[in-house]
């Protein structure tokens, strides 16, 4: 893979036989004009070609050592031939970068982090550093089927009946929502196979749509374009990268068979401050979206999205506010948090949610019991995307 600097110097990302490192290697020579049709997109001083077709599945990591083995493994499995699958290690302390150092395979990527990205850091590293024309961020947790990545590029290469593939901003697909054992719950809502994209992220505001992280591929630019994944959504960073990057055209693609198992795990009591801090991110997210809208001159957009505000804000407040369900103290944090932000809590939808959704609340939690263990503690450091149970 070749690194182009706009100051006429290039590297090399070299792979160790062994796979032990990753190191970037000067090359010192000009450009081929094989190059010549491939996208650029940069990074401060260079830009990376990126190759036409490929698929980058980016794997951060960070002490999971088990579960990101099985993500890597499902991700060496599909069936579409050409990917890469970049593994950012953040540092871990556990064995995880040893026995990834075991898989052979000269599709993986392995590049160890010596000081701790954080969340927002690490996922940034694999979007900015993927040679795949197109990205999907993979969970270290979660598990692809063998036909994801098949399945869910072929709209960006040939279309859709009612659309060409240039207008396609993203395809998705449903979950099976598991524990990290494997034990499946439940199915996340599919969606229309063609839709506005303003018209996907209202019905996901409103709970009828069921993409995550993991089922979500992009083109690797307009990821790149709208600036990669940014520490102002804190841990909302997913969604405000892929949403505002899909808004960039006009057409969003599901594929309505579940692709992806993504497993959910319960999260810690979650604090007054954290659900605050939870709902400053939301609105900053939700503020760039409409600005998207807006610099698109996309009308319609622009006010769906105004009116699904609401249903977003109380969509992350019940979110949170669900991991604390059976912890201690979990109903004086909720009663708390009604009275701080009842525009938040008493809303239809939220009545509406927990009317849909609460048996899966208890479904996870008698799981877990009947383990006598909590699914997996989550290893990940203290800014930690929390898993939606929706």
């Amino acid at each position: 893979m070749v690194l182009f600097f706009r100051r006429i110097r290039f590297i090399e990302l070299v792979c160790h036989p062994d796979r032990s490192k990753v190191e970037w290697r000067d090359l010192r020579f000009q450009p081929s004009p094989l190059h010549a049709h491939n996208a650029r997109w940069y990074i401060g001083d260079y830009s990376i070609m990126t190759v036409p077709g490929r698929v980058t599945i980016g794997i951060p990591t960070i002490n999971r050592s088990d579960l990101a083995l099985r993500a890597i493994r499902s991700a060496l499995a599909q069936t579409y031939s050409d990917i890469e699958v970049l593994v950012s290690d953040d540092a871990s302390t556990d064995d995880t970068v040893e026995r990834i150092r075991e898989i052979h395979d000269p599709r993986l990527v392995l590049v160890e982090q010596k000081q701790r990205l954080g969340l927002v850091g690490n996922f940034d590293f694999c979007l900015r550093h993927a040679t795949g024309e197109f990205f999907l961020l993979l969970g270290d947790d979660d598990v692809l089927l063998p036909t994801a990545i098949e399945r869910l590029v072929q709209p960006f290469l040939v279309g859709n009946a009612q659309a060409p593939a240039g207008a396609v901003g993203v395809v998705w697909s449903p979950c099976e929502i598991a524990d990290a054992k494997n034990s499946q719950f439940w199915t996340t809502e599919s969606g229309p196979e063609l839709e506005f994209v303003s018209s996907l992220l209202a019905a996901l505001f409103a709970g009828s749509r069921g993409p995550r992280l993991t089922s979500i591929l992009l083109r690797t630019q307009d990821a790149i374009a709208v600036g990669g994944y940014e520490s102002k959504y804190g841990d909302l960073c997913d969604i405000g990268n892929w949403a505002r990057a899909a808004l960039l055209h006009p057409y969003a693609v599901c594929i309505p068979e579940p692709l992806v198992q993504y497993t959910n795990h319960q999260g810690s009591t979650t604090s007054q401050s954290a659900v605050q801090q939870w709902q400053q991110w939301a609105q900053t997210v939700h503020a760039d979206l409409l600005a998207s809208a807006r610099a698109a001159n996309n009308a319609k957009a622009e006010r769906q999205l105004r009116a699904a505000k609401r249903n977003f804000i109380s969509g992350i407040t019940l979110t949170i506010l669900i991991q604390t369900i059976g912890k201690p103290g979990w109903i004086r944090n909720a009663l708390r948090e009604a009275m701080r932000s009842p525009e938040a809590i008493f809303t239809p939808y939220m009545f509406r949610r927990l009317l849909k959704d609460g048996r899966k609340v208890f479904t996870v939690k008698r799981h877990a019991k009947l383990r006598q263990q909590v699914l997996v503690p989550d290893a990940r450091p203290a800014s930690t995307t929390v898993k939606k149970i929706s």
